[in-house]
């Protein structure tokens, strides 16, 4: 009799551990609101790196950037939102803040989104956080919208489909590792590199944080073209990161 209580038991602690493994919160699937935590007086710090090609020469400007919530109001669907003032100054702090642009965030029950000093909206996290999810997140753009410059006109935003590649899995960020992320792969395409013929990469890509907010932010654009359709020879490439250093 002992030995089969032992044995119940056993099988138990079994079936409870197995159904702590397969729960939603043991895998790491929240409310997007945890994942994009806002609220009046918070500060988060970035850096953030800017890189160009022009005239055949890549070169990168870095930036000191501040994001400050200043204050929340209700949109004309009755939505929570919140409104972040960004600035900037350089990385050694020699000058003061700048003012840079506004943005806001707005909080739907399954959907956040941002829209940036452009005024261009986009729906960053949806709900259900899983790894099958996906969504259109740029559905608010106009899929002619150019993404860097004119001359890039093969880059825009249409056809981005988002999606969670990554949950509730350790993420380094600066060399600070953050437990808890979700990495949200918006757009990744490549045609390969034809020294003969058009290229084009794209690639974006945003990280959060639970209880944080985000946390990293990489937006990457190459476009090749060679003549004669160019005209001579026309090579662009913009790349934008931005990590996060600390926020209170």
């Amino acid at each position: 009799m002992k030995q089969c209580f032992i044995i119940l038991l056993l099988f138990c602690t079994f079936i409870g551990c197995k159904k702590a493994i397969e729960s939603p919160k043991s895998l790491g699937l929240g409310n997007i609101n945890t994942l994009y935590p806002m609220g009046v007086g918070k500060v988060f710090y970035y850096r953030m790196d800017s890189s160009r090609l022009v005239n055949f020469k890549y070169s990168t400007a870095y930036y000191s950037v501040k994001d400050t919530v200043v204050n929340t109001f209700f949109d004309n669907q009755g939505r929570t939102c919140y409104t972040i003032f960004r600035y900037l100054t350089d990385t050694f702090h020699i000058q003061p803040y700048q003012y840079n642009e506004s943005y806001y965030i707005a909080y739907d029950i399954n959907k956040i989104e941002v829209v940036d000093g452009a005024n261009r909206r986009f729906i960053p996290l949806v709900n259900t956080v899983s790894l099958n999810t996906t969504w259109n997140g740029n559905s608010y753009i106009d899929s002619t919208q150019l993404l860097v410059s004119p001359f890039a006109s093969n880059l825009t935003y249409a056809n981005w489909v988002y999606q969670y590649i990554a949950i509730n899995q350790p993420d380094t960020v600066l060399n600070h590792i953050f437990p808890n992320s979700y990495v949200v792969l918006q757009h990744a395409d490549s045609t390969g590199f034809n020294p003969n013929n058009y290229s084009s990469t794209l690639l974006s890509e945003e990280v959060y944080s639970a209880s944080i907010g985000l946390i990293y932010k990489e937006l990457y654009a190459y476009s090749w073209e060679a003549p004669p359709n160019a005209g001579g020879y026309y090579d662009d490439r913009f790349d934008v990161k931005l990590y996060l250093i600390s926020y209170k």
